[in-house]
């Protein structure tokens, strides 16, 4: 058998080379193509001959699991029967990327999941319909394949197509990270993420939103992590965070806010604003808002927040500014959020422990 190539040209015929390759996967075929790691060499995930083919191909045990290349977290999700939070969050920030998420199933057997950022991988699995096994396009135990020319150094022959996109983006694996419950992720392989960038990314967020980050968010922020002391098992690595849909960045907290917090001997004095942005909403896993129109600002952006974002209040009431107010409307404003976040802290902490 000689292997095809065939050449993308970033051009409109390319989606037929692409639907080209999409038939012979779906027919049983292997296929080797560019991703945003290295080429990879796809299989029906699904076929049970076709996965043979791939052992085969790679030289590799059969009982030694393949990843898988999907579509959509919603696939992801469907796979595995659900995700875990932090399998969750780690899918938010790096997907589609270079992470492979490693995830148990109910059966008690795990996957790897990865959603491709390459364009030509993502039409591809769009094309065929269904998830990919995709390991790199060598054979067991050799050098990662970054060109086409590397791939049919061991491939030309073993399998029918190549497509050709050029050099591969990253020209590392992906690291692969396996998620067990609510822990922080193991790292099995590190790739283009580092062990620390997830390690970092995993900790359980807690974020508070108002309009300036300057009193009411701040002095939520300040009565969470002392809450936070008490509830929280020593294990657990967590984040407070606070910030504002119209914040000057750098502003420090309002005087007001400064003094009745230092009261209760909590210090703002520290404090410097942050305006809001959609990296800091990806990370927190929980989003609590001052104001309704807080919550509904941020949900017109990124509908997606849905189900992590809530008003603060569990009465259903927004917290007023307490901007230009007096001393004891500050006062007022401090005791509502010490109720409320006490509220949220139940919450937050129910199964994170």
């Amino acid at each position: 058998m000689k292997t095809e190539v065939l050449k993308l040209e970033g051009a409109p015929s390319d989606i037929d080379k692409i639907r080209h390759a999409a038939r012979l996967l779906q027919a049983g075929a292997l296929v080797a193509f560019p991703t945003d790691t290295v080429y990879g060499l796809g299989a029906d995930a699904h076929n049970p001959e076709a996965l043979k083919r791939l052992v085969e191909a790679k030289g590799r045990p059969p009982d030694k699991p393949f990843a898988l290349l999907i579509p959509s977290l919603t696939e992801a999700e469907k796979i595995t029967g659900g995700f875990p939070r932090v399998a969750r969050k780690l899918a938010r920030l790096y997907w589609p990327g270079p992470l492979t998420l490693v995830v148990k199933r109910p059966d008690g057997s795990a996957t790897g999941l990865r959603l491709p950022e390459h364009p030509v991988t993502r039409a591809l699995l769009a094309q065929c319909g269904f998830a990919l096994a995709t390991p790199s396009a060598n054979r067991s135990g050799n050098r990662d394949p970054r060109t086409v020319e590397e791939v049919l150094a061991e491939m030309d022959g073993r399998i029918p197509l190549v497509l050709d996109g050029g050099p591969a983006w990253q020209g590392r694996p992906s690291t692969v990270a396996l998620i067990d419950g609510s822990g922080p992720p193991k790292v099995q392989r590190e790739g283009a993420i580092s062990a620390e960038q997830l390690e970092e990314a995993a900790q359980l967020t807690v974020l508070f939103v108002c309009t300036g980050n300057t009193c009411r968010s701040p002095m939520a922020e300040a009565l969470c992590r002392e809450i936070v002391k008490v509830r929280a098992k020593p294990n657990l690595r967590y984040r407070v965070l606070s910030a504002g849909t119209r914040a000057m960045e750098g502003d420090g907290a309002d005087p007001m806010a400064l003094e009745v917090m230092r009261e209760i001997h909590l210090d703002l004095s520290g404090h410097r604003a942050q305006a809001l942005h959609p990296r800091m909403l990806d990370a927190a896993d929980w989003i609590f808002t001052m104001t309704r129109a807080h919550r509904e600002s941020i949900l017109e952006v990124m509908p997606e927040c849905r189900d992590r974002i809530r008003l603060l209040s569990d009465r259903g009431q927004d917290i007023p500014d307490p901007a230009n107010k007096s001393l004891d409307h500050y006062r007022y404003i401090r005791a509502r959020l010490a109720h409320d976040v006490a509220e949220a802290a139940k919450v937050i902490f129910q199964d994170a422990g």
